[in-house]
């Protein structure tokens, strides 16, 4: 894909390594990324988006395995926001699984799935969440 799909997508993610992933997906599906790794950094992006300040954001991807906050708090943080927002956690960690949907979360993937499919998931999800044309 080579244009620009609308804004940026944050990605919350503190673990070095899930955050370069997720970002790297964002990119090849032709997005941009805001990472964030902290509830201020968070309450910034989200106060600016309401606003009106640039860039516009299009939704969320929030790793649930946080460390500097949780991660059910952002998902409803960023829901509260009217913005999408999808998750990624462990495959057998059902209960932050259902915090996570419960908080507003359209979608929690795997870590598994994500890693094998991140792009893929990604420009679907972008693409479903772009504002259609009147």
């Amino acid at each position: 894909m080579d244009r620009l799909l609308t804004g940026a997508v944050l990605v919350l993610a503190d673990d070095l390594m899930w955050s370069t992933r997720i970002v790297e997906s964002v990119r090849r599906a032709g997005g941009s990324a805001i990472v964030l790794d902290t509830q201020a950094d968070l309450a910034i992006a989200l106060k600016a988006h309401e606003i009106g300040d640039q860039p516009a954001i299009s939704g969320a991807i929030v790793d649930l395995a946080l460390r500097g906050f949780d991660g059910a708090t952002a998902i409803g943080e960023v829901h509260a926001a009217r913005l999408p927002v999808v998750a990624v956690a462990e495959h057998d960690d059902q209960l932050t699984r259902k915090r996570a949907l419960a908080a507003g979360a359209t979608r929690v993937f795997s870590y598994r799935k994500f890693f094998e499919d991140g792009t893929r998931l990604v420009q679907k999800w972008l693409e479903a969440n772009e504002p259609r044309e009147p």
